[in-house]
């Protein structure tokens, strides 16, 4: 059976009747950003669709940066759990470090929707400039996703399989790397939909190029 891969993107299920505020707005501004990119993501549009006055965006939020990044949070969590989950059946740190890299590529670009390529678009470009200007707030997010990759390379250097280095190091950098291709590739495909070998292939590539790096 093939592995469902999480997308990079995701978040929490919905909550339950009124449930809590603030993943209401943040599941509006992700819907949004399906329709119609960073063009349709403004604070008005977020209220509407979240049924909230504006006072409850201003008690959680001082501006649209901070709901930015708490869709980045709350979906990069979401993702680490979900990989933690695949991880778990691997049969070593290997085989687990592959899922996570190749599952990173093909969950965030194996989807048919031209709203996830949309989506995707205008959250590379988020995250691409939020390195620059929230970098504290955005390493924050990226924590949980990090400290898995680095678990297995821990436990991969411990085995003998992968060379002494520090797992935090390699964490970043396997992730940099990872990550940079995909929103290049996303920023590419936001007019139209990918060719699903070629993410695959893509998917491989990077992953051969990771292993080759760590490999004792």
């Amino acid at each position: 059976m093939a592995t469902t891969y999480p997308a990079l993107f995701s978040l929490p299920s919905a909550p339950d009747g009124d449930g809590d505020r603030t993943l209401l707005l943040i599941r509006a501004a992700y819907d949004l950003l399906d329709e119609a990119g960073l063009e349709g993501l403004t604070i008005r549009a977020v209220l509407a669709r979240a049924g909230l006055a504006r006072r409850a965006f201003y008690e959680r939020f001082q501006g649209k940066d901070d709901l930015v990044l708490a869709v980045f949070d709350s979906s990069l969590r979401t993702a680490a759990l979900q990989f933690r989950e695949i991880t778990a059946r691997c049969a070593g740190p290997v085989e687990a470090l592959r899922a996570v890299v190749t599952g990173i590529v093909v969950g965030q670009l194996g989807q048919d929707r031209m709203g996830a390529n949309r989506r995707g678009a205008a959250l590379s470009r988020e995250h691409l400039r939020l390195a620059q200007t929230r970098p504290s707030e955005l390493n924050s997010a990226l924590e949980p996703l990090l400290d898995l990759i680095a678990g297995h390379v821990a436990e991969g250097v411990g085995k003998g399989v992968f060379r002494a280095a520090d797992p935090q190091l390699q964490a970043r950098l396997i992730y940099n790397l990872v990550s940079t291709t995909v929103h290049t590739v996303l920023l590419a495909e936001e007019g139209g939909a990918a060719d699903p070998a070629e993410r695959e292939g893509l998917a491989e590539d990077l992953w051969e190029f990771c292993r080759r790096a760590i490999v004792a």
